[in-house]
This record gives C-alpha cells, structure tokens and sequence, in this order.
C-alpha cells in the first residue's frame, strides 16, 4: 500500500508571507489619508510658518552686527572710542555667529543680549561728541540701527505667535498621536530680551 506523502513546510511558509506582504503594502496606503486627516499636513505647515519667522529673526540679528564697525568707525572719527566697549562689541558679534551657527536658541538669545548692552554702551559713549548728531552718516546708521531693531522685534512677536500655535495643535487631539508616531516635538519660545540698565554716561 502506497503511503500519501506530507506536504512540504516550505510551501507553507512560501505561501504564509504572501498575505503578509499584501497587508503590509495596505497599511503603508491606508496610512497616507490616515496622516492627513489627523492633522499632519496642518503640522508640517505650522512648523514651516514658525521656522520661516525664526529666519527673520537670524537675518535680521545679522543686519544688526553688520552695523557695528560701521558705528564704530563713524564715532572714532569724531573722538576715542573706549576700548572696553570695542572688545565687547567685537566678543558679542563672535558669539552671534558661532550661536546663529548652532542653532542653538538659548546662544542666540544670550549673544544678541549682549550685543544689544554692547550698542546701548556705545550709543551713550557717542553722545559726548555732539556734532555727531549733524553727522550725515552717523544719522543715516543710527535709522538703520532702530529700524533693524523694529524688525527683530516684529520677528520674535511673530515667531512665538507661531510656536505657541503649533506647539497647541500637536497637543491636540488625534494630532498628539500623529506628532509622537513622526517624533514631532514642541518648540521653544523666545523670552523677552531684559530691557537694558540705563547706560553710564561718560564723566558721570
């Protein structure tokens, strides 16, 4: 009597990875409509908003140490500058850079502090020489000065405006869900710069 033989495993697992293949190809498309109903394209879109806002910032911080050897030399001109004032100057714009390069909010935030106490050092230095309000090119950077300053202002406002937006959308509900599956993380808020001690004014 011939026996029937058993058949072979390897056509059961063969056969086995096939439906998982299938289910694995319908998950990665149903999870495509699933992400945008959730919210993910909203995200994306208020995390650019707020990267875009914190552009601004960084350029705008750039303009303003690009005026300082100009504010310098224009002042020189009419008397010594203090040295004290040259070298902090000269450090706030080194660490602005280095910060701007990392990324690093906190740097940026403490380098552009001290940039701006540096310029308040200056400006009060300059006024023991008043023909420098006459002065066509002093008048013309100290415009530049404060209009570059309006818009970091502006541009901080605008950037926590963004970041406290998207940081309560993916807070939300299913938007939560979403954000930790993609790893997308709340952003920091800029804090307020401390508003500058009244500068000592030069033979008080």
């Amino acid at each position: 009597m011939r026996l029937l033989s058993a058949p072979r495993p390897t056509a059961v697992r063969s056969g086995a990875r096939r439906p998982r293949r299938r289910l694995g190809l319908w998950a990665s498309l149903l999870a495509v409509p699933l992400l945008a109903g959730c919210g993910y394209a909203t995200m994306q879109q208020l995390e650019e908003q707020a990267q875009a806002a914190r552009n601004e910032i960084e350029v705008q911080l750039q303009r303003r140490s690009q005026l300082v050897p100009s504010l310098i030399e224009t002042i020189a001109a009419q008397g010594p500058v203090d040295a004290a004032i040259g070298e902090q100057l000269a450090q706030a714009r080194a660490e602005l850079v280095a910060a701007l390069g990392s990324g690093e909010l906190g740097r940026i935030e403490a380098a552009s502090s001290r940039l701006s106490q540096g310029l308040d050092r200056l400006l009060a230095a300059a006024e023991r020489y008043p023909r420098l309000g006459s002065d066509p090119g002093f008048r013309v950077l100290r415009s530049q000065l404060e209009t570059t300053e309006d818009e970091i202002e502006r541009a901080s406002a605008n950037y926590n405006r963004a970041v406290v937006h998207y940081n309560s959308y993916i807070e939300g509900f299913p938007q939560a869900v979403i954000a930790k599956v993609v790893g997308a993380k709340p952003l920091e808020t800029l804090a307020p710069e401390p508003a500058a001690p009244p500068a000592e004014r030069p033979g008080s």
